[in-house]
């Protein structure tokens, strides 16, 4: 690859990108010539994964360059500050930046996208020290900061890159899930379809990379619409994972069975942590927004009684592939996880071996619904798979409820109950476009100054397309880049 052709090249797609922050044309030029490609080569894959930790979709490569340094500087005529860096992964289907920022991007606003502007995402770059990006499809991201007006430029450091083997907006080629899966769009999910509509599938970053798991938007008892999201504690455990979520509505299959098309463009990032526990493995966020209401999401309802369910339904994306849903008939078994002994006092659910379908890799987080369609817990792990009859187990929402005396770090009866009525302990969903009240601010403070932490390492796009495609509509008919030639473990 010549670096000085493909500069050049930058030229006229630089104009559009110059747009939004009132950069002309003949700027553009001078600039798009100085912007010297952070270049990343190319990366294994990960090894089969172990036990213990969620799908990896992206391997994390340490990486410092000081904003000083790397990318490109120009002052506005409004007295604000614009930087743009490019970031190439040779042969990466994906491509994601963590930023070391400290308080100093303050009142900063960011952005990273792709050349082609099919992926455009913001960066939440006001609430913590550390930022992580979304995967952006292809070999190449940009990446782009604005200053408030008359700030000073901030001096950051982009700590790390993402190398994706993945790309989160198109079908996985390294990992496929299992042929027993069953597409939500069949059949089968007929008598289920508000409840698919509350379950979507999310990409954030840990210290190894950018892993993938699902959860479940979840009504509260206020009935106001406060975006409240389940997944699993093994993946999201820190306020800084949260942080970097980025989540994807109605990603399906079209046809029963057919081709795996589904589009991840219904897509939302950042989220806060509320409460956590691994005792029965949860983790309950709070959304940055309420999903935009042309994705059509449904809040599911719950039960947060001990009763034992007569049947068990899960709708997860297997693989991190298309949304699945998968039955069992029997009546799901009260034990402890890893354990096939049943006692009432368990703290998980045992789906003993599914009748229908299977969970996978990238299930991990997604619910378990009783045969009332209210949600009695969430995926923990197991050994289950296409063409075994092994178990699973789901941490049991109503251990979650009340863990540690109602304690709002560690239960979902605060955020579930926001009024302490503490009835009634089972409600059912409700649709997005129907819902009142206005979002409520974060209840407590128990993740917000975690340091940034993450999981230890065993592994974040609310579309502005609207807004920004006006200035990208040059670029993309630029055609930029043209010639670029359990117990197998928790899920």
């Amino acid at each position: 690859m010549k670096w000085s052709w493909w500069l050049l090249s930058v030229a006229f797609p630089m104009s559009a990108l110059a747009a939004p922050v009132g950069l002309g044309s003949n700027d553009s030029l001078t600039r798009a010539k100085a912007i010297n490609p952070v270049v990343l080569a190319p990366q294994t894959a990960f090894a089969a994964p172990e036990p213990g930790t969620p799908l990896y979709i992206a391997r994390a490569v340490e990486f410092r360059a000081s904003s000083e340094t790397t990318g490109v500087w120009d002052q506005l005529p409004d007295r604000r500050w614009v930087w743009r860096a490019v970031i190439h992964a040779r042969d990466a289907l994906s491509v994601g930046v963590t930023l070391d920022a400290s308080p100093a991007l303050g009142r900063s606003t960011g952005h990273v996208y792709s050349p082609q502007g099919s992926s455009i995402y913001p960066l939440r770059t006001q609430t913590q020290e550390r930022v992580h990006s979304p995967l952006v499809g292809g070999d190449t991201l940009i990446l782009e900061i604005v200053t408030a007006a008359a700030d000073s430029h901030p001096r950051f450091t982009i700590s790390r890159l993402d190398y994706g083997f993945s790309d989160p907006a198109k079908p996985s080629t390294q990992h496929k899930s299992g042929s027993c899966n069953v597409d939500t769009v069949c059949p089968e999910g007929d008598a289920w379809r508000d409840e698919i509509r509350s379950v979507a599938s999310y990409a954030a970053s840990s210290g190894a990379g950018t892993f993938s798991c699902t959860g479940t938007l979840l009504a509260n008892t206020s009935g106001d619409g406060r975006p409240l999201f389940l997944t699993a504690n093994h993946c999201i455990s820190s306020e800084s994972l949260a942080n970097s979520m980025t989540l994807y509505w109605n990603f399906e299959t079209s046809t029963c069975g057919g081709t795996p098309n589904g589009s991840r463009t219904d897509s939302q990032s950042g989220a806060s942590l509320l409460a956590a526990s691994a005792t029965t493995d949860f983790a309950l966020v709070e959304l940055d927004a309420r999903p935009n209401t042309a994705f059509d999401t449904y809040y599911s309802g719950w039960n947060a009684t001990s009763s034992a369910p007569t049947q068990g339904t899960a709708i997860h994306h297997p693989m991190g592939d298309e949304k699945a849903i998968s039955f069992e008939y029997a009546a799901p078994a009260s034990t402890n996880y890893g354990s096939t002994g049943a006692t009432a006092a368990g703290t998980h659910w045992r789906i003993i071996d599914w009748d229908v379908g299977t969970t996978e890799r990238g299930s991990s987080g997604s619910a378990l619904w009783d045969q009332n369609k209210r949600i009695i817990g969430q995926l923990e792990g197991g050994g289950a798979a296409c063409g075994n009859d092994e178990s699973d187990w789901y941490g049991k929402l109503a251990v979650s409820w009340s863990n540690d005396g109602s304690n709002p770090c560690s239960s979902l009866s605060p955020h579930l109950d926001p009024n302490g009525t503490g009835a009634p302990t089972s409600i059912a969903g409700y649709d997005l476009n129907a819902a009142g009240g206005t979002t409520l601010p974060l209840s407590d403070a128990c993740y917000r100054a975690d340091g940034g932490g993450d999981n230890g390492g065993a592994i974040g796009g609310g579309s502005s397309g609207s807004l920004l495609l006006t200035w990208l509509a040059p670029l993309l008919l630029a055609g930029w880049w043209r010639r670029r030639s359990g117990l197998r473990g928790k899920h």
